[in-house]
């Protein structure tokens, strides 16, 4: 089935069900500083269990998400997400009576269930017509949700019901997810097979794409996490710094909606390239000496490629992999990457000074770049033409 034919088959309705199953599945990648925190707040995580509960639920997210797409075939998919959602709302409720590293374990076991919720997602943006452009609407809307779920949480919810009442309203957004993929798709279009089996040549670019944008997202978080002691130490106050943060936030919305309107119309490959220098001059500008004004326009900028990126990742897999094989492990490749990052950083920052975060965050994206040139390089333009 063309992919036209398979996108119609799902109907629009459908199709937004599954963006948003798993627009919920990925909400706690912008509520983790909230809630983990205030479980550190409360006594109930120390410093070192807020990384592992991170670190953790991100790692069991990406590994779900791509142990799914490997196994999990898309037929009777409605009572598959259903039951996911389902399982993450137990588990979310389970949190409410755990702490130390009952809470590590509990948010390891949410993770693998947001994978599969997510999966979901994936699923239908990798099937779809336009797939560039539904990962750019995804990317926005993740970004949109996150932003009205902390801002509600922290202003109206957690000050006076505490962290566990917020996790009742993930509890309840999980619920509303599954009863939505009752009336999503029940199966999907099969993708077509690969010419060559998986260790033939055919296989190795979409390998280093995949590697490539795991490195990316690496690169990313590791930065990201410690945006916080980066602003106290550009000179920047508190109050300046969440705004600072706040731009960034609508910086990525705009850089998801830029990719949305744009991603189909060039190859992926050099714009992700184009990306990555970008990427390196908004790291000198964060790490440059001390300038509040050079700082606040580095993250800016920072925010924006961040999400303009993400839907050009899933154009270079499908460029790489026709089949679309390959693309199904876009969401686990840039969700390794985002507990990989952070643990690396960490582990070398330790209880040192926060610049020592550049070397580490400057290698992974040295590595995501020279990685996108190879495999923009060696991609055979005649493949790219049959996209």
């Amino acid at each position: 089935m063309r992919e036209e034919d398979a996108e119609a088959a799902l109907g629009l309705p459908r199709q937004i069900i599954c963006l948003a199953v798993g627009t919920v599945a990925v909400l706690i990648a912008g509520l983790q500083p909230l809630i983990l925190g205030g479980w550190g707040h409360e006594g109930r995580l120390s410093g070192v269990g807020i990384g592992l509960a991170a670190m953790g639920e991100l790692f069991a997210l990406g590994l779900a998400v791509s142990l799914a797409a490997t196994f999990l075939k898309p037929t009777a998919m409605r009572i598959k997400i259903a039951l996911a959602c389902l399982g993450h709302a137990a588990a979310t409720v389970a949190g409410l009576r755990l702490t130390s590293y009952g809470l590590v374990l509990d948010r390891s076991i949410a993770g693998l269930f947001e994978g599969v919720m997510l999966w979901s997602a994936i699923s239908m943006i990798v099937r779809s017509g336009s797939a560039e452009r539904w990962a750019g609407v995804f990317a926005t809307a993740q970004t949109l949700a996150q932003l009205a779920v902390a801002a509600s949480l922290a202003a109206w919810v957690i000050p006076p019901f505490g962290v566990n009442g917020g996790l009742i309203v993930l509890t309840v957004l999980s619920i509303i997810a599954g009863l939505a993929a009752l009336f999503g798709p029940d199966r999907m279009a099969p993708l077509h097979r690969a010419e060559k089996g998986p260790g033939g040549p055919l296989a190795s670019r979409p390998t280093a794409g995949l590697v490539a944008i795991f490195l990316s997202l690496a690169f990313i978080v590791s930065l990201w996490v410690y945006l916080d002691p980066l602003a106290q130490r550009a000179g920047l106050s508190s109050e300046t710094a969440g705004l600072v943060v706040a731009l960034a936030l609508a910086a990525q919305v705009a850089g998801g909606m830029t990719a949305t309107v744009i991603g189909p119309r060039w190859r992926a490959g050099p714009i992700l390239i184009g990306v990555a220098a970008l990427q390196a001059v908004a790291l000198a500008g964060i790490g440059s000496p001390p300038s509040p004004l050079v700082f606040a326009g580095a993250v800016v900028l920072f925010g924006f490629l961040w999400m303009f990126a993400l839907p050009l990742h899933t154009a270079l897999m499908i460029e790489l992999d026709p089949t679309r094989r390959a693309a199904l492990q876009i969401g686990a490749a840039q969700l390794l990457g985002s507990s990989f990052g952070p643990l690396v950083a960490g582990l070398i920052v330790g209880e040192g000074a926060v610049s020592k975060v550049f070397p580490a965050s400057a290698g992974f994206l040295a590595l995501s770049t020279i990685l996108f040139v190879i495999v923009q390089a060696v991609m055979s333009p005649r493949r790219t033409e049959r996209r």
